[in-house]
């Protein structure tokens, strides 16, 4: 898909912009078409297939992190008193300059004291990190400010000045204020731990925390899985003398009947009726080989779980159960990994599996194929850095392993902690740390100057 508008049509639309006489629905209109242009995916859609393997496209920080830089259309746009107030509120934190300078701003302020109440909350956290902003502008924005919103507010260098000698004691007080996840956060707390992306001082205070999720995440008894159909089947061979004949007999007694180690009637029962006949018969060691592949095909998740804890399924059939990516298949797949028959190849394979808990699982395993590792690792804080939960967030800017095509993004996050994070990362470059020097957080521009004389001092060794 190409850009519709010529550069005629653009040099018009700025031109419309600039018009302090264009009537505001035509900049409405404008400011649609900026909006739908910003998307990262504008010029070249991505179908909903790559979407879903992208991790990094799926979290909510997505329209925040990935859009295109701003154009001078939206500069211009913010600077036109006809710019309906949505869509300068919108669009503020992208050009915080053309916003303030706007001479309408004063009188919207007049009429709403309430005005950034009205702005989406993570786009003002975006806007807050602008060193532009002035005291009084500040001032206004306190006065109805939600409590995540002043505690960015307090650390603003309009409000507090420059970092005072012995700052970095006082950013790592700050630092500890750090929020730990919630419960809906419980699996990728348990992926980041076993993949031990947590620094020590913050595993300790994961450590005194009171809370039961945290805790069962720290002793690995988080099972979202329990409890859920179909149960492990309590499978014990029977070495008892069965006469295939017990086709017919009660359902009981087939189940009974499906733990023998006698071939003749594992083939009787190998075609139940009954699932959890077949089940046990695909659990069973001593099922002839042959039958396997066709208990493979069954529409039962029950009978291709247990075909999976069946020690002598072959490594072709666990390729093909390694494969099942539904969700309800997601037994299969922890199945399969913990199988004596599985390889590095099939493990690998699902280091990229969409499920947390299959992720998880191969985290724990002991002897993890190093490249498997490196695949989880990607996929979990790529994953983190466009995670909604500061916590998650900060650890994927904080780590020096986190994509540097993602981590470059991270000049934008609306947490000022994750910026601070950034900014001490020493995978950070040094055209990052230059834009995060000039930025509005006391704390974030202190550690980025530093970061930026150290690399000058390497330069300069070198």
């Amino acid at each position: 898909m190409t850009n519709p508008l010529s550069r005629a049509d653009a040099v018009s639309f700025v031109q419309a912009a600039q018009d302090p006489t264009t009537p505001p629905s035509q900049l409405a209109a404008i400011a649609e078409h900026i909006f739908l242009t910003a998307d990262p995916d504008y010029e070249r859609p991505t179908s909903g297939a790559d979407f879903l393997r992208d991790a990094g496209r799926q979290g909510p920080l997505t329209a925040l992190l990935d859009r295109q830089p701003p154009s001078l259309l939206t500069a211009t746009l913010l600077s036109n008193p006809n710019t309906p107030q949505e869509h300068l509120l919108h669009f503020a934190a992208d050009v915080p300059e053309a916003f303030l300078n706007n001479p309408i701003l004063l009188l919207l302020l007049l009429e709403h004291p309430d005005l950034f109440r009205q702005m989406d909350p993570l786009r003002l956290l975006v806007f807050l990190a602008s060193a532009s902003i002035p005291k009084d502008l500040l001032g206004a924005i306190q006065t109805s400010a939600t409590e995540t919103i002043l505690d960015t507010l307090r650390l603003h260098v309009s409000l507090r000045g420059e970092a005072a000698d012995g700052w970095p004691a006082a950013a790592q007080h700050e630092l500890e204020r750090l929020p730990l996840p919630g419960i809906d956060g419980q699996q990728a707390l348990i992926e980041h731990l076993g993949l031990g992306t947590i620094p020590a001082w913050l595993l300790d205070r994961l450590n005194h925390s009171t809370h039961a999720h945290i805790q069962a995440a720290l002793h690995n008894a988080a099972d979202v899985l329990a409890g859920d159909w179909p149960p492990a089947l309590e499978f014990t061979p029977n070495h008892s003398v069965y006469d295939p004949t017990c086709i017919g007999a009660s359902r009981a007694e087939r189940r009974d009947a499906a733990q023998s180690s006698t071939p003749a009637v594992l083939r009787a029962l190998a075609d139940d009726d009954d699932p959890g006949v077949r089940a046990r018969v695909a659990q069973n060691p001593h099922t002839p080989l042959d039958l396997l592949p066709a208990l493979e095909l069954a529409d039962e998740q029950a009978v291709r779980i247990a075909l999976a804890r069946n020690p002598n399924t072959p490594l072709e059939l666990l390729e093909k159960l390694a494969c099942d990516y539904s969700f309800s298949a997601i037994r299969i797949r922890l199945a399969v990994i913990h199988h004596p028959n599985v390889t590095p190849a099939v493990v690998e394979k699902l280091a990229s599996d969409e499920s947390i808990q299959v992720r998880n699982a191969l985290v724990r395993l002991p002897q993890l194929p190093p490249t498997a590792r490196q695949n989880l690792l990607d996929r979990a804080l790529t994953s983190a850095l466009y995670s909604h939960d500061p916590f998650f967030h900060w650890l994927a800017m904080a780590n020096p392993h986190t994509n540097p095509g993602h981590l470059q993004k991270g000049v934008r996050s609306p947490y000022w902690r994750a910026r601070y994070a950034l900014a001490n990362n020493p995978a950070a470059s040094s055209a990052t740390l230059a834009i995060l020097a000039q930025e509005g957080n006391v704390f974030v521009r202190a550690a980025a100057r530093q970061q930026l004389s150290h690399h000058t001092a390497e330069k300069e060794r070198a």
